[in-house]
């Protein structure tokens, strides 16, 4: 079976992903909108975002995994293109990035759905590596992203840019398509029910955890360029570094962070990822400067490398078809998670300042350290004899 999509759909998720970051804070100045509202942006992606995750799951699970893949990226394209192109204000922009969020997370989701479905041991690390693929696209764009709007290209332009490689996306998955995922069917409560019932405990922490790290992470990486812009007054391309900065450290990171995952349990990992991240969401927030700040967003990264793909390995203690559902959720809840802390911030960074804003994500990633416990606990998790994680 080839792995080539799953690599290449992550790729592409990534960049669209990340890409509101970069250009916040030109579509704050271009459409008007109130720095207590900068929120809603991402609001509207995250909430297509975990409503493309719940229509994957209940109506198109007996379509194909790669017509599901190809027609996610052609609804890609009209939605990002519609946001480049159409919005004249606040709300016909975030009704368009919404769009362009639905079918997001169904381009994200399968790789992790067939890896968690497909491969029944290592799956950390396999999860782990084909994430790699977003990783490192996520460290591209917003460098790409900057040097364009310092050339003179407008945010609109970019969105346009993006909807046509989605457009590249759709023909190469149809002329490459993905192995199906056996045994899929539109999920119902009451199959949820009997996925739940395998391990209750299990599940909510899985739930939890991908809520509140993907709420950490994405404040960090949603409103770093627009910190960056405001407190220390730096330039697009600048403020866009802030977040390849970040990406390039999950990136390193990555060769020592990857093969750990064969040698260490998953909770070890992340406890340490997670007390990490908080405490460098902290020192960014409070750095002097903007080289600093760069550095310690740089630092931040590395530890973190492989702390999303930890969370969702717990998915393939559950049997046959039943992990991918459990991924899908795993999914789901990062999304909402992903909705509502950069949400908060934009208030909170008009009333209190972006600093304590940036802050107060330090808070969710220091829980998912103590949810790490719960983990090992109701998952099981044990040595083989040579102190290798068992499978």
């Amino acid at each position: 079976m080839s792995r080539l999509p799953l690599y290449i759909t992550q790729f592409f998720s990534g960049i669209v992903w990340v890409t509101l970051g970069p250009l916040l804070d030109s579509i704050l100045r271009d459409l008007d909108i109130p720095l207590a509202q900068g929120g809603l942006p991402a609001l509207a992606f995250f909430l297509g975002t975990v409503t493309g995750a719940v229509v994957l799951n209940i109506f198109l699970a007996r379509i194909p995994v790669h017509l599901c893949l190809v027609g996610a990226a052609l609804v890609e394209c009209a939605g990002l293109a519609a946001a480049g192109l159409l919005s004249r204000g606040l709300w016909s922009f975030v009704v368009a990035y919404f769009v362009a969020g639905l079918p997001c997370m169904v381009i994200a989701l399968i790789p992790g759905m067939w890896v968690s479905a497909h491969v029944r041991e290592k799956t950390a690390y396999t999860l782990s590596l084909v994430m790699t693929a977003s990783a490192s696209s996520m460290m591209i764009t917003p460098l790409i992203i900057g040097g364009l709007l310092s050339g003179g290209v407008t945010w609109r332009w970019v969105l346009v840019g993006e909807a046509v490689v989605a457009v590249a996306l759709a023909v190469v998955l149809a002329l490459c398509p993905l192995a199906d995922i056996e045994g899929r069917e539109n999920l119902r409560l009451r199959q949820l029910k009997a996925v739940v019932s395998h391990n209750p405990r299990l599940f909510a922490g899985i739930v939890a955890a991908s809520f509140l790290f993907m709420g950490a992470e994405t404040t960090l990486t949603v409103w770093l360029p627009k910190f960056q812009v405001d407190v220390f007054a730096a330039t697009a391309t600048w403020a866009s570094l802030t977040v390849t900065f970040y990406w390039v450290g999950q990136l390193l990171g990555r060769a020592v962070g990857i093969p750990l995952t064969r040698r260490r349990l998953p909770s070890s990992i992340l406890m340490f990822s997670t007390i990490w991240l908080a405490l460098f969401i902290v020192v960014v927030a409070v750095s002097p400067n903007q080289a600093a700040s760069l550095v310690l967003t740089f630092v931040a990264g590395l530890g973190v490398c492989v702390c999303f793909s930890v969370i969702g390995s717990y998915s393939s203690r559950f049997p046959h078809w039943h992990a991918g559902v459990v991924f899908s959720v795993f999914e789901f809840s990062a999304g909402v998670g992903a909705m509502v802390f950069p949400y908060i911030t934009g208030p909170v960074a008009a009333g209190w300042g972006f600093r304590a804003a940036l802050a107060m994500a330090a808070v969710p990633a220091f829980i998912v350290a103590l949810l790490a416990l719960y983990l090992r606990r109701v998952s099981g998790e044990t040595r083989t004899p040579e102190g290798k994680p068992a499978s």
